[in-house]
């Protein structure tokens, strides 16, 4: 049976004024409506740690693609494509002005020493006009010759890399380790603080749990022991300065050891004060026997247990 279902019973029974079981209604649904509004924050922040999540990896990913078009554009390119010299620049010259002859010797001179794929295919381009003019067999073997020799260079041209840009990769690659390292660092201290927030969230959920029933408490015992002012008044100091210190984390977890051990030695407080009010039961039998002292002594105690777990799961 819960609290609400336990308070109605009374009500119904008669062994608590309506007034009273009413007021004791609404400190229970207050202190659940609480805790929905933390539950309802700390599941907003995790999806705004989820969106930041992904947001991080879409960046990281982003980063590697252009880093990768980096690579294959810049560094790693054909050594043919990075090959220029004076005997392909005269070659070329001399293909465009239709002197064929020169320009096989001139290509033929420097394909005695281990030459690129252009540099055959301009033999072959230049034997196969050569052939269309003279129709000699010559020309048109040396062409295909030449051309099919082009075609295995380029086939295994290895691939080079560019001095002049490796130092740029190796910089880029050292930030991109450096930006991962530290997007996966903020991300495990961001879900370690979700984490912690969570686990207060249940904290203060059960110490204001508590917080809410004191003042039921003591109006129930004002009514049977009005002259025992000082332990009415030393529990709601007490209690006050524990509110005062939750309101004052914001919602969050203590950012400091002061405000922690602030909050325990304001809770031991609240703790004897309370031991000292509940103790006046024993003093007064009308008022241990009110079913109302007796609900609020029982959801005190249950709440109790609830605080011990939940500080020590925190």
């Amino acid at each position: 049976m819960t609290a609400h279902e336990d308070i109605r019973r009374l009500i119904q029974e008669g062994k608590i004024p309506d007034e009273e079981g009413l007021r004791l209604l609404e400190a229970f649904e207050a202190a659940e409506a609480r805790d929905r509004v933390i539950q309802a924050e700390l599941r907003q922040a995790r999806t705004s740690r989820h969106g930041l999540h992904i947001w991080t990896t879409f960046s990281v990913g982003l980063l590697l693609v252009a880093l990768g078009w980096l690579v294959i554009g810049t560094v790693l390119v054909p050594r043919a494509t990075q090959e220029s010299s004076a005997h392909q620049a005269q070659a070329a010259r001399q293909l465009l002005g239709q002197d064929l002859d020169l320009a096989i010797d001139t290509l033929e001179r420097k394909l005695r020493q281990p030459g690129s794929a252009m540099d055959y295919w301009k033999l072959g381009m230049a034997y196969e006009k050569r052939y269309e003019l003279s129709q000699a067999a010559p020309d048109r073997h040396k062409a295909a010759e030449a051309l099919a020799r082009a075609e295995r260079l380029e086939r295994r041209t290895p691939m080079k890399v560019n001095p002049g840009v490796f130092g740029l990769f190796f910089v880029l690659v050292i930030v991109t380790a450096i930006v991962v390292w530290v997007m996966l660092m903020y991300n495990g201290l961001a879900k370690s603080d979700e984490r912690v927030n969570e686990r207060w969230a249940q904290v203060e959920t059960v110490l204001q749990r508590r917080l809410d029933l004191i003042p039921q408490l003591v109006e129930s015992v004002r009514g049977y022991a009005a002259h025992e002012r000082q332990t009415l008044i030393a529990v709601t100091e007490a209690r006050a300065r524990v509110l005062g210190i939750l309101q004052g984390t914001g919602g969050t977890a203590p950012k400091s050891a002061a405000t922690v051990e602030e909050l325990n030695q304001a809770q031991q407080g609240l703790s004897g004060a309370l031991k000292q009010l509940l103790a006046l039961a024993e003093q007064y039998p009308d008022l241990k026997a009110s079913a109302n002292f007796v609900t609020l002594q029982d959801q005190l105690e249950g709440t109790e247990n609830r605080i011990a777990v939940e500080r020590q799961r925190y």
